[in-house]
This record gives C-alpha cells, structure tokens and sequence, in this order.
C-alpha cells in the first residue's frame, strides 16, 4: 500500500466517523437531550460547523429539517470521491475512480427519489380506487411525512401532467416519472460497466507483463 492508499484508508476512517457523529446526533434531537451533557455538547460542537451552512441553504419542507440529510449526502459524496481519486492513483485510474463514484451517489439519489415517487403513485392509485368503490377518501395532507412526499415530488410532476393523459380518471403521472427514473439508472448502469471495463483494461498490460 503506497502513500494515496494509506491516506485514502485515513480518509475513508474520518469521514465514516463524521458520518456516524451526524446520524447520532439526528437521532438524540428525537429525545430531546441534555443539552449540558458532555457528549451531546461534543456532538453539537463537531457538527454544527457542516449543518450550519446546509441549514441555511436548504429550507425546512413540512416541517422536517433536511439540513442533516444534505449534509450526510454531502459527506459521503466527498468520502468516496476522495478515497476513489486516491485509491485510483494520479493517472487514469483517478479520473475512472472519481467518475464512478460520482455515478455512484447520482444513482443512490435517483433511487431515493424513485422511492418517493412509488409512495405518490401509491397515494394516487389509493385515491382512485376510493373514489371508484364511492368510498370517502381521506388524504391527510397536513400530515408532515405525507406533505413531504408531495412538496419534493410535485417538481418532477407538473411538467408531465401536461402531456401525459389520464387512464380512466386515474393520474399516472407519478408511474410515469418512475419509468423515466428506472431508464436513467438502467444508462447510469450502463456507464458503471464501461467505466468497469475502462478500469480492467488500464490494469491488463500489467497483468500480463511477464515478471523479470
């Protein structure tokens, strides 16, 4: 293991702790702690320096902060950005590492979103067929989790509802969105296979290099 590998194991060790420093202290703001206790003075003191900004770029949607969550996509973005660019070398291996765990985080928020996509065509199918039985249907909209999923999915959304018709009163908007997601992982996928394969055939004529 050279230089880059032992300072990619660092790294990837810090930030792991980091990471873990932020979902413990999202967690004790559920109990509500003592704010005097050595601990949790230490958890706000290390990480209130990364939420801080994220808090005020990033508006409180139904309620819900989501500064904790942007700021640990955040941490884990330059987790594996840094530790792929150094276990990858300096050369090409650099540039395939860095674009792959690039691709890497796109694909993971693209599957949470898909995710919320399914909750809305769920609450949108469970509408339809209330209505179609004449069955009172009842949407807590002022529900936290439930405005959630609405207001972050509502962007992707609107544009489609302009092209895409109804199926029998049913808005098939959020299953259409979805496919459009599962399309773009299926070409995200495509470019992990050729960056995969970029990958190998750097490595090949090293392999095969008889030894002296």
């Amino acid at each position: 293991m050279g230089l880059s590998g032992s300072l990619a194991v660092i790294i990837d060790f810090i930030l792991g702790i980091y990471t873990w420093l932020i979902l413990i202290r999202v967690l004790l703001s559920w109990v509500n702690p003592d704010p005097y206790n050595p601990i949790v003075q230490f958890l706000l003191q290390a990480t209130e320096p990364v939420l801080r900004p994220f808090r005020r770029l990033i508006p409180s949607v139904a309620g819900l902060d989501l500064s904790p969550v942007a700021a640990l996509l955040a941490v884990q973005l330059v987790q594996r950005l840094l530790v792929g660019l150094l276990r990858g070398g300096m050369g090409g291996g650099a540039i395939l590492g860095f674009l792959g765990e690039l691709l890497a985080f796109v694909h993971l928020l693209l599957t949470l979103y898909m995710m919320l996509l399914m909750v809305r065509a769920g609450f949108h199918i469970h509408a339809w067929y209330t209505f179609k039985k004449r069955r009172p249907m009842v949407l807590n909209l002022n529900h936290p989790l439930t405005r959630f999923v609405f207001q972050v999915t509502e962007p992707a959304l609107k544009p489609l509802r302009g092209w895409v018709p109804t199926v029998s009163g049913l808005d098939v908007t959020p299953i259409v969105a979805v496919l459009f997601v599962l399309a773009t992982l299926s070409v995200l996928q495509q470019f992990f296979q050729v960056l995969a394969l970029g990958g190998m055939g750097d490595m090949a004529p090293h392999r095969m290099a008889p030894s002296l």
